[in-house]
């Protein structure tokens, strides 16, 4: 069975846009057999502007599923950045 993770000391809310993209990420990694790993959500350091801070981001590991199904999976509404040790994923509509 496969499950989703939260990096001890992750804390936050997402707002329901970012849940609804979340939702989808989750089941892609559970469609490839694979658990979702959480580093972040609205806690740690960010770059100015970051939308982490007002709940419209979240990133997490990688491991298994390539960029492109990822960008598939959340639409054109969000940025998905490979940022080596983990993927952010923020919905920034343009």
């Amino acid at each position: 069975m496969n499950a989703v993770w939260f990096k001890q000391g992750v804390t936050g809310d997402l707002r329901t846009a970012a849940q609804k993209g979340f939702g989808r990420v989750a089941q892609l990694y559970i469609s490839k057999g694979k658990d979702l790993f959480v580093t972040s959500i609205r806690e740690g350091n960010h770059g100015h502007g970051s939308l982490h801070y007002i709940g419209l981001a979240f990133d997490f590991r990688r491991e298994g599923v390539n960029l492109k199904e990822i960008k598939t999976a959340l639409g054109p509404n969000w940025d998905v950045i490979d940022e080596g040790s983990h993927v952010h994923a923020e919905y920034d509509p343009k």
